[in-house]
């Protein structure tokens, strides 16, 4: 018989205090740095660069 996790490896069971605390932290999220934000920037443009073949996302 296959184990919990590989029966249904979409579900996680998780105590009180831990559902708790995950929660928090979704809920209190820091803001995004500026490293961040320049890293997303970057991937867009490659991402735009890819799919269009053209230089620039602006």
């Amino acid at each position: 018989m296959a184990t919990p996790d590989i029966e249904n490896p979409d579900r996680t069971d998780l105590k009180q205090i831990d559902h708790e605390r995950f929660f928090e932290a979704m809920d209190s999220l820091p803001s995004p740095t500026e490293a961040l934000r320049s890293a997303f920037r970057r991937a867009k443009t490659r991402s735009f660069q890819r799919n269009t073949g053209l230089g620039s996302a602006d």
